[in-house]
């Protein structure tokens, strides 16, 4: 409701005020970063024991005297190798149907299923399985080392270090000399393999590569590598090896779908490329074509995920030469078989970390020779067998050498070479089997470890919580009390920890544990100085918490982890009910309508957000996706962007009229969000609509001028929205205020012509009247607050930038209840944490899932046409953490909204800082206990089937969401500092 506007007089600030209040301030923020560091810590303590990283040995392998033995047999190999890699190539791309199905992207890349099958001891086509995760930088270590990723491997993705274990481009480069091969393509090759580089026949250069991680473009790419090979290929005497790394099909799936006309334009591009390869190289029989996926995808054409889509990627083999076995076309393989069998046929070691086995059907040729097969069988298994000896983890695994031992005796025994093969076969089979399991044993004392440090940083939160209450006379003394309790019992527990580590072989794990655990003993031993401050529980208190226990139980079981959107819903529409129930009993007729209406509106909310989704694979059948323009596309609707459109008019009214509530639509706000917010979200919105109309297959014609546009009115409203307006706003304190002077000699003659001298005394002839001042701290902060909505806006899709203004509004309807219900004065904690909850929940509502494969890579080149930091990072942190940023940001508002200032009071304006430190706490209270809850059933579940598949990916997003909510905090705390300091200087 309006507040009546303040008549105050002049008053000065006093230097010494403004100084100790900076002070203040600054001791202040030490709060939420200590916090954050505590949480931190436990996430490195936890991450330490449950993604765990596979070890690599640095051996380099030769040439065994198996190789010479008399008995050994290997097909003959070849002297030069083409690899073509079609990123993303699924195995139900290659071939044809026959069932009616008519998707695009069937019958369209047919060439080798062609010619496997009119040509079947010349070419065979394979399904090639993919061990998770798929994504390219993992796929492309397997397939050269053979060895087995992990699943913390896929975090670097974006940032591959150089493969320093064995491979057979390493074993190529050293046999054959670094100027025998040739490359083009995709640049993550160069990143693992540098030497790669060095390809070149006098003075001309063999290496060619491109960036990869556009998947807004899908022709650079593939034009470049086509129109680089073919002179390659003239000079085949030069080379040895060429790979040729395609990126269309790929990011044609990413981009539009794999269903589409785009699609079947790329795969009809690479058959012509495999088409035109093998008749370069049909009368040449030392020349082998490789031609294979990394990784497939699922139907809306991401990867990185371990659902059939994404893990049966394709592969086939071709020469002229006959050296196969007639295979059946359905024949599965692993990936990983790829490096042995590519070593036989290049001629040149095994890598020493293989784990994969050779494909029958290369090594027992077109007359089936299992002596040949034996003889590889042979030579990988006594690479594995060393590549154990070498592996401490291999300990207390003996059982497995019998199976060896079994095998070498009939080789030395038998000439039964198929019986022979089957045990290699075996144990190589039950050697991957260990290794799979092996690396996915846990150091559960590290796992134990952090989670003691989030359960010692929740209860401190709780106790900090508890007896810190912003009212208190000059609190700020307190936290400089405490602060060197925490530094040195923290710098203590260091030296303690890192002792006692050192002694037993846990240094890092014990020196993380004793520095968080000393600060916050640090911390309890400063407490009896704390003051007694006596904070009632309320019911309101015990829904803040009791919210905290409900979410966190989801954890419990992955059927909710899935489910979890849904979830969500009914706890914040429940939470809407109890406001609702509480709107009634109010005893103000005025007061009441206004609480029942916005808890309605909460409710209706509520249930909007749950609408936008991306299923995941796990929800199909009973979950259909609606973010995009298909279920298959990653494009958006036509209608979701005319709601855009809706969305850019109407929020900034929705924002003027709560700010009209309070009477400050003045000073900056008119400006501000009438027209600055207003013109950013249009300009969004143009944005998408350029894009839409870019993925247009009629508008190929002018792509080019599209991208121009759409990459100036980008860096625009980037730099208006993350540098123009914060920026703005902490140099230019734009204040929602309206000063009106008003003239009282006419009221002063008139009481005296009355008779009324003591009202004529007691009036000033001249009185200023301030509008909007009873909201001046919230009116201001609200402003950044939208500023840096527009700017996570700006980076995410059209219906994620819908669900983001639902979210803003959703807020403003929280702040009023809490204002009309007195909630923040009641429990401080309950708005900060159901908007912690809410971010969640809006998390879903933006396109994402607890899942590698929704991670919206595409908007890392909203600024940019290549990786550019850091306006790459900042376009997918504001896109996939965005809610959380919001929510943090959003927490002072629940102490600023229709906060008047307290004119000559400096202990107030310090009191407020204390406050909204309180409320920050109360946000980090349900981040922090979150991920707790996640730890701890993450734990007890680590032996689930589902564990790499749900457990792992939701704990990673409780990680993210906690440091992304306590970094939001720790920035709103000092911005909240600069507001209440600019305030004073006014009023003060």
């Amino acid at each position: 409701m309006p507040r009546s506007p303040r008549t105050i007089p002049a008053s000065s600030v006093p230097r010494a005020h403004k100084s100790q209040l900076k002070h203040a301030t600054r001791i202040y923020l030490l709060v939420p970063v200590w916090f954050l560091a505590l949480h931190l810590l436990a996430l490195v303590l936890f991450a330490l024991g449950f993604l765990l990283s596979r070890p690599i040995l640095p051996d380099i392998a030769v040439k065994s005297a198996s190789y010479s033995n008399p008995d050994v047999v290997l097909p003959r190999a070849f002297k030069r190798t083409v690899v073509i890699l079609i990123d993303a190539l699924r195995h139900d791309f290659i071939g044809t149907s026959g069932d009616g199905n008519e998707a695009y992207y069937l019958n369209v890349l047919t060439t080798p299923l062609m010619l496997s099958v009119s040509q079947p001891e010349h070419a065979a086509v394979f399904k090639f399985i993919a061990d998770p995760p798929t994504t390219t930088l993992q796929r492309l270590k397997a397939l050269t080392t053979g060895s087995l990723p992990t699943f913390i491997d896929a975090g670097s993705n974006f940032n591959g270090a150089e493969v320093t274990e064995d491979s057979w481009i390493g074993q190529v480069l050293s046999s054959r000399g670094d100027g025998r091969t040739a490359f083009a393509g995709d640049d993550t090759w160069l990143s693992l393999f540098p030497s790669l580089s060095h390809g070149a026949y006098g003075d001309r250069n063999l290496t060619f590569p491109y960036e990869s991680f556009n998947v807004w473009d899908l022709h650079t790419v593939d034009s470049g590598v086509t129109s680089h090979i073919w002179p390659v290929l003239e000079r085949r005497d030069d080379w040895d090896v060429l790979i040729a790394h395609y990126l269309g099909v790929d990011h044609a799936g990413h981009r539009f779908g794999p269903d589409t006309p785009q699609m079947k334009e790329k795969l009809l591009e690479m058959d012509t490329v495999v088409k035109n390869v093998v008749n370069a190289i049909k009368d040449d029989d030392e020349t082998l074509l490789v031609v294979l996926g990394d990784h497939g995808m699922d139907e809306k054409g991401d990867h990185g995920g371990d659902s059939k889509g994404e893990v049966e990627a394709g592969l086939f083999l071709y020469s002229s030469r006959p050296f196969l076995s007639p295979v059946d076309q359905a024949e599965t393989i692993n990936q990983i078989d790829l490096v042995p069998t590519l070593s036989f046929l290049l001629d040149i070691p095994v890598p020493f970390n293989n784990l994969g086995s050779p494909i029958a059907a290369a090594m027992l040729g077109p007359d089936r020779n299992f002596q040949q097969f034996a003889s590889a069988c042979r030579i990988v298994a006594e690479q594995i067998h060393g590549y154990r000896s070498h592996h401490p983890s291999f300990e207390g695994t003996d059982e497995i050498t019998e199976i060896y031992s079994a095998a070498s005796e009939a080789w030395n025994t038998s000439k039964d070479y198929e019986r022979i093969s089957e045990l290699y076969l075996a144990y190589q089979k039950q050697n991957l089997k260990t290794c799979r399991e092996m690396w996915a044993r846990f150091d559960v004392p590290s796992m134990v470890a952090g989670i003691v440090v989030f359960l010692a940083s929740f209860g401190t939160l709780i106790v900090f919580y508890a007896t810190f209450d912003g009212s208190l006379e000059c609190p700020s003394d307190y936290l400089n009390f405490l602060a060197p309790k925490i530094g040195l019992g923290g710098l203590t527990g260091l030296a303690v920890g890192a002792g006692l580590g050192y002694l037993q072989s846990r240094l890092a794990i014990a020196t993380v544990f004793g520095l968080a655990m000393g600060s916050i003993l640090g911390f309890i031993k400063g407490m009896p100085r704390f003051p007694n401050v006596k904070s009632p529980v309320s019911k309101w208190t015990v829904l803040a918490l009791s919210s905290i226990i409900l979410h966190g139980i989801l954890f419990a079981s992955n059927s909710y982890i899935v489910w979890e959107a849904r979830s969500l819903s009914f706890l914040l529409v429940s939470f809407g009910f109890t406001l609702l129930a509480a709107s009634f009993r109010l005893p103000d007729t005025k007061l009441r309508a206004t609480a029942v209406f916005h808890s309605l509106v909460f409710i209706i909310q509520s249930r909007i957000a749950e609408y936008p989704r991306v299923c995941r694979e796990e929800q199909l059948p009973f979950c259909t996706s609606n973010f995009y323009a298909s279920t298959a596309s990653s494009v958006s609707s036509l209608t979701a962007l005319i709601i855009l459109f809706v969305t850019a008019v109407t929020l900034p009214a929705i924002i003027r009229s709560f700010l009209r509530m309070s009477a400050s639509y003045e000073g900056s706000a008119p400006l501000w969000v009438g027209a600055g917010l207003r013109v950013v979200l249009l300009l969004v919105g143009l944005y998408w609509t350029l894009d839409y109309v870019e993925a247009d297959p009629n508008s190929q014609a002018h792509v080019e001028q599209f991208k121009m546009y759409k990459y100036v009115i980008s860096r625009i409203l980037f730099g208006v929205t993350v540098v123009g307006a914060p920026l703005a706003w902490f140099r230019g304190f734009p204040l929602c205020l309206r000063v009106e002077m008003a003239n009282n000699q006419q009221k002063i003659k008139q009481a005296v012509q009355n008779g009324d001298m003591d009202t004529a005394s007691k009036t000033s002839p001249v009185s200023v009247e301030i509008i909007g001042f009873g909201n001046t701290y919230g009116s201001l902060y609200l402003l950044l607050f939208v500023s840096i909505f527009a700017a996570v806006s700006l980076c995410m899709k059209p219906v994620g930038g819908i669900a983001m203004a639902g979210m803003v509004y959703q807020i403003l309807t929280l702040l009023e209840l809490g204002d009309v219900l007195e909630l923040f004065t009641i429990s401080p904690i309950v708005t900060p944490t159901v908007i912690a909850l809410m971010s969640t929940q809006y998390y879903f509502a933006t396109g994402h899932q607890a899942t590698l494969a929704s991670i919206q890579w595409d908007v890392a080149f909203l600024f940019t046409e290549s990786i550019r930091p850091p306006l790459t990072h900042i376009a997918l942190i504001f896109n996939t953490l965005g809610p959380f940023i919001l929510a943090g940001l959003a927490v002072p508002l629940t102490v600023f909204y229709k906060l008047s200032p307290s004119p000559r009071d400096f202990r107030a304006s310090e009191a407020i800082m204390g406050r909204v430190v309180r409320a920050g706490t109360g946000a980090m209270i349900y981040a922090g206990g979150l991920t707790l809850t996640n730890c701890v059933m993450t734990v007890i579940l680590r032996r689930h089937l589902m564990v790499w598949k749900i457990f792992a990916p939701r704990f990673m997003l409780a990680g993210a969401t906690v440091i992304a909510i306590d970094l939001a905090i720790v920035a709103s705390t000092f911005f909240a500092g600069k507001a209440i300091a600019g305030v004073y200087d006014v009023f003060g």
